[in-house]
């Protein structure tokens, strides 16, 4: 439904970075996907083993899918992966939640909420 209805694509209305988070120009973007997996459909994978990255940290619009998607084959990959559980949704509302955090469990290595993440190396210095 997004990519037919053409959602955030380039120059549309909400479709920008936030000032504070877009990305610099040594800094990977990928185009929309049609596909779940972020891995799975888009040069990602190439570009962040071409960069020496072994660890992965994931969060997004809607967990119970995309971000639950990109976890497993992220891990299939052999990346560390840690998901950010308070910066994550499921579709459904409080009990599609806790299942989405269980689920979280088993398809990465660390599951973590934003601020346990940014008192991590290498976030605790920023």
């Amino acid at each position: 439904m997004t990519f037919d209805n053409r959602m955030f694509e380039a120059g549309s209305w909400n479709a920008e970075f936030h000032p504070d988070l877009a990305p610099t120009a040594d800094e990977v973007t990928v185009a929309p996907h049609k596909n779940l997996d972020v891995l799975a459909t888009t040069d990602l994978d190439i570009e962040l083993k071409r960069r020496g990255v072994e660890h992965v940290v994931l969060a997004g619009m809607i967990g119970t899918m995309c971000v639950e998607s990109t976890a497993r084959t992220a891990m299939e990959r052999g990346y560390e992966v840690t998901l950010v559980k308070d910066a994550t949704a499921p579709e459904g509302g409080p009990t599609a939640y806790d299942e989405m955090l269980r689920r979280y469990e088993l398809v990465a290595h660390h599951v973590l909420t934003t601020g346990e993440l940014l008192a991590t190396e290498p976030f605790a210095d920023c």
